[in-house]
């Protein structure tokens, strides 16, 4: 069937969103325009979708950080398809019995690039989300995709209307997830000295720190934006849905989230039970697992209470006593809307932790 639209509209004030398609009959490998709008005011912003494959193919062999694949493309080497600049990733989309299934692992760009074969270069990182890969991934069917950065989305955008529509660059405030240190999240605003430089990073928490490490936002995670003084934006990009797990391990303390799937995400169905891990209770407590919906000034912290069933629904907790007493009358949180972004302070880490598509 042919590409349809999908318009994602995010609202700070109640955090409305709405996907507008018809009918959601694609294929994974079916490119479609995105959009997302975002007001100015503070949002947590996902993304259900993904940018299209550079490239797919099997794995026949690793040898240190370097794999052998089968790309569909052989006139040329591999990495002179990766464009300098831009960020890669490597996942693992098949097959269904694979133990590397849903996972994914950084390119080396330079060292990709620099090859005369098709060999892919691994790379040592956080975001790896199983490690460096070894013999095992042998028999992997891989997808080589761009990563979403915050740069990539609105670094034109802020820097248009830093220079020409008079707002502050620090009005722009961006939170994304920053795996292997301690906070496990990162604050960042722009920054622009003179007209001709190109926009830079610093981080909002340490005075005159500049941040030189790509600002990632990878499959399942979500990022807190404050669009300026005046106004949102709107994005457009070229996106397609997912069909596999998606691996997002989870750390001790706070984890900025999104379902990766255009579909609401159904608190103790596709996610949220038993099945991740998570216990509900009678009474909330100290330490307990949290998950908080932000907008604005409104936010609002959700907990696991038990059910007669045996499962759990997310119970609003009160806001003055949240360690010690739930929101009356109850209040639960059983959908959340696609590209609707959270939080999830976490009591233990989780370094297994999936999404899975949604469940029938």
């Amino acid at each position: 069937m042919p590409n349809q639209p999908v318009a994602l509209k995010i609202k700070a004030v109640g955090m409305v969103f709405s996907l507008l398609l018809a009918t959601w009959n694609l294929s994974a490998q079916d490119a479609l325009p995105y959009l997302l709008t975002t007001e100015n005011q503070l949002e947590v912003v996902g993304f259900p979708i993904h940018q299209p494959a550079v490239d797919a193919g099997t794995v026949s062999a690793v040898k240190g950080p370097l794999v052998y694949w089968s790309p569909s493309f052989t006139d040329r080497p591999f990495g002179s398809a990766l464009r300098p600049g831009q960020e890669y990733y490597v996942e693992v989309v098949g097959p269904v019995s694979h133990s590397w299934l849903g996972h994914r692992f950084e390119l080396d760009e330079t060292s990709t690039r620099a090859r005369t074969d098709h060999v892919l270069v691994t790379l040592a990182s956080a975001y790896n989300t199983r490690g460096i890969p070894d013999s095992s991934l042998a028999g992997a069917r891989l997808e080589i995709r761009p990563h979403l950065t915050v740069d990539g989305l609105w670094g034109e955008t802020i820097r248009d209307r830093v220079l020409y529509g008079g707002e502050p660059a620090t009005s722009f405030i961006f939170s994304l997830p920053a795996p292997g240190t301690v906070p496990g999240t990162l604050s960042v605003t722009p920054s622009l000295q003179r007209p001709s430089d190109p926009l830079e990073w610093m981080n909002s928490l340490a005075q005159g720190v500049r941040i030189t490490e790509p600002l990632l936002i990878p499959p399942g995670t979500a990022v807190v934006v404050t669009l300026g003084q005046r106004r949102g934006s709107s994005l457009s990009l070229t996106a397609e849905p997912r069909a596999w797990p998606t691996a997002a391990p989870l750390q001790s303390g706070v984890n900025l989230l999104a379902y990766p799937y255009p579909k609401d995400l159904r608190l103790g169905i596709d996610w949220g039970s038993s099945r991740e891990g998570f216990k509900g209770s009678a009474k909330p407590f100290p330490g307990q697992d949290r998950l908080e919906i932000w907008a604005g000034k409104n936010r609002r912290s959700f907990a696991p209470e038990t059910q007669a069933s045996g499962g759990v629904r997310w119970r609003l907790l009160n806001p003055t006593t949240i360690t010690r007493d739930w929101a009356q009358p109850p209040t639960y949180l059983d959908r959340i809307p696609p590209g609707q972004g959270f939080l999830l302070r976490k009591s233990k880490a989780d370094s297994l932790h999936f999404f899975y598509p949604p469940q029938p």
